[in-house]
Formats: C-alpha cells, structure tokens, sequence
C-alpha cells in the first residue's frame, strides 16, 4: 500500500469525526419567542464542541506532517494507523456526553473522565505512529532530520501527559478537562514537530 493511499483513507475519517460532531446539536422545540434561550442554554455544547473540533483538527494538521516525512509505508504502521483513527471516529461520542453533562455535577466528572480517557488512548496511538517511524530509519524520506525530531519528542509527549491528568482531575472540575483540551490543541496548533528538515528542500 502507498502512503497517499493510507493518508487519503486516513482524511476520510478525519472527514468523518469532524463532522460527526455536530451532530450533538438538536434544534430545541420551543414556543414563540423562546428560541433565544433555549440557544443560549446549549452553550455546553458549543463549548465541548469547540474542544473536540480544534483537537481533531489540529490532530489531522500534524498527522499530515508525519505523512509527508514517509517514503514507505509497513503493516505495523498501517495497523497503529488503524488504531488511531479507531480513536478519532469515537471522538464524537464523548464530546456528545460531555457536552450534556458538563453542568450536572457527578455525571459531568464521569463524562469528563471518559473524554480524557479517549483522548489518552487517542495520543499514545499517535505517540506511537512517531515512535515507530523513528525507529525505522528505512520508512522514512531523506528530507527527515530523525536527530532534531527525537530531540523535541519530550516535548511533543506533553499532550499525553495532559491527557492522562484529565482523568482524575475530572472529578475535580469537568470545566477543567474542556479548558485543557482546548488549551493543548492550540499549543499543538505550532509546529511541535519539526519533520522536515528545511534545509534540504
């Protein structure tokens, strides 16, 4: 299999999560002049909503990064792909239950908890898509400075590491697992990964 083709496969899921979260929206059935308050009050929604877009957005922008530093491709990767993506298409649901109980106090922690427990599985199968192509110098095209990306992979793991404290800190705040999704989707927004070694384009 090519890389274009597990990457184009790839896009289709990402395609697919990403729109699958707004699904969670359903238009309220109110009486006249009830409709601003009742949108006023899906602001739960909107808010995990937000979280989850920016985190598989940003999710696909490096995944694309990744793909670009491969000349080939094993079945080992194209199974830790799998993986993956396994967790992006669920992505929807959590966001769905968090967004519904994020104002409902244990509910809300459980639902937090399980959030962060899918964006944990979610980050160590991309920790592991890296991991394995660093390790296997042959994969990877000539253009890959592997010196520089393991260098910054401490760095790059600190998404994992957030992802995991998200669990329990769930039942401290569940308004605290949205805050820092949101917040490691736009550190990983910049280039915490530098495959590409610019100097040799």
């Amino acid at each position: 299999m090519s890389t274009s083709r597990l990457e184009a496969f790839s896009d289709g899921v990402f395609a697919v999560a990403i729109t699958l979260l707004v699904l969670q929206f359903i238009g309220p059935e109110v009486p006249s002049g009830g409709l601003l308050h009742a949108l006023l009050g899906q602001w739960p929604q909107l808010v995990t909503y937000v979280a989850s877009f920016l985190t598989v957005g940003v999710l696909w922008v490096n995944h694309h990064t990744i793909f670009r530093g491969l000349r080939s491709i094993d079945r080992t990767i194209q199974f830790i792909n799998l993986a993956l993506l396994l967790t992006v298409v669920l992505v929807p649901y959590p966001t769905q239950l968090l967004g519904r109980y994020l104002t409902s106090g244990g509910d809300g922690s459980v639902a937090g908890a399980f959030y962060g427990l899918v964006m944990t599985v979610m980050a160590i199968a991309f920790q592991a898509l890296v991991a394995w192509a660093l390790t296997h110098p042959n994969l990877l095209g000539p253009e890959v400075n592997v010196r520089r990306v393991r260098s910054v992979i401490p760095r790059f793991g600190l998404g994992l590491v957030v992802y995991a404290m998200s669990i329990p800190l769930a039942f401290v705040s569940a308004w605290l697992v949205v805050i820092l999704f949101a917040a490691i989707a736009v550190y990983y927004a910049f280039n915490q990964l530098p495959w590409i070694d610019d100097s040799t384009s």
